[in-house]
């Protein structure tokens, strides 16, 4: 299943605001996260091979300020979905019923046991760095949006005690850290994140519950899955270029970039696509090409706007490589 591309560049925000220099890691792939177009989607396995870039050398510990600078924005329906929702009890049903929908890499599940309940996050994978990295990411994240829900919904913060699948740090300072954002009851060595919570608490009406605009967003997240449904196989060398190439608008990223986004030396990469009887510089012109037709079609850029969201430096250009594409101008095609 594919996922919303707002997943990675939250997570590049995050990177930013916790101080580290994500730019110049992207800058190595030929990624401008600022020129991504915010509704496309990635396959996980770009997705992965780019937070494999971006993830390098930084510390699993630093995911803890990370999470802490996702915000609620980034969940659309979903968040619009959970705050019309009658109660808390309904709210949790369609947050694991619409998981896919959220920027978890991880796996969402609901335990209770007596008379408590806990919302239980499963990380994809802790035997890595990056896997760590990610999972203090998120697990972060998901308390401060516990936080951020409750008071958007009109309602108090609940008491939540953490029970975190890592290691006790044995630095005083770093434990610190923890029971500073977790609380001073916060529990290590879990199999999984466990987020506790009184089982009363899931039959608070949500004072923002609207029946007619909760059906409304249902029938949005509804829509937003099956678009992410599509394509589902595992995508060839030559649609994991293709993807690559179409995440962002502007100048195209090299085949030296390309290749090491994708975690395959540049050399392999040539050599591969000349045995599927294709090349780099065929994908890229064909989605050029592509973006040019969408763009023209929209009728709201002016052919000097097009050609810079095409990475041309000149109109003149970018109307050069129009006519050998198409036999007409620019602005032939559009009368």
């Amino acid at each position: 299943m594919k996922r919303s591309i707002l997943s990675l560049m939250y997570l590049v925000q995050g990177m930013r605001k916790a101080g580290i220099d994500v730019d110049s890691k992207l800058q190595e792939i030929g990624l401008r996260i600022d020129a991504l177009d915010p509704t496309s989607v990635i396959h996980p396995s770009l997705e992965w091979d780019v937070l494999k870039v971006i993830g390098k050398d930084i510390a699993p510990e630093k995911g803890i300020y990370i999470g802490q600078h996702y915000a609620l924005a980034g969940y659309g329906p979903l968040l619009m979905l959970l705050v019309t929702s009658q109660s808390i009890r309904t709210g949790l049903e369609q947050g694991m019923r619409f998981q896919q929908l959220t920027h978890l890499t991880g796996h969402l599940g609901l335990e209770i046991s007596d008379h408590k309940m806990a919302l239980c996050y499963r990380p994809q994978n802790i035997h890595s760095e990056l896997g760590l990295l990610l999972a203090q990411c998120e697990i972060s994240g998901t308390y401060k949006f516990i936080q951020d829900l409750y008071k958007m919904m009109g309602l108090a913060p609940p008491q939540v005690r953490i029970e975190l699948p890592f290691k006790q740090p044995k630095d005083p300072a770093q434990l610190a850290i923890y029971h500073d954002y977790y609380g001073s009851q916060v529990k290590f060595g879990s199999d999984f994140a466990f987020f506790w919570f009184d089982e009363g608490i899931l039959d608070i009406k949500i004072p923002s519950a609207d029946p007619m605009t909760f059906r409304l967003y249902e029938s949005k997240c509804i829509a937003e899955l099956n678009r992410l449904m599509e394509d589902e196989e595992s995508p060839s060398l030559v649609q994991r270029v293709q993807d690559y190439l179409e995440l962002q608008t502007g100048g195209m990223p090299t085949m030296f970039e390309t290749a090491q986004a994708l975690n395959i030396p540049e050399r392999t990469l040539r050599h591969q696509l000349q045995q599927l009887n294709t090349s780099y510089k065929q994908i890229r012109e064909k989605i050029i090409k592509d973006k040019a037709l969408r763009l023209m079609e929209y009728n709201e850029y002016s052919i000097e706007m097009i050609a810079e969201l095409l990475g041309y430096s000149e109109p003149a250009a970018f109307n050069h490589a129009f006519k050998r594409w198409f036999g007409q101008s620019p602005r032939q095609y559009t009368k």
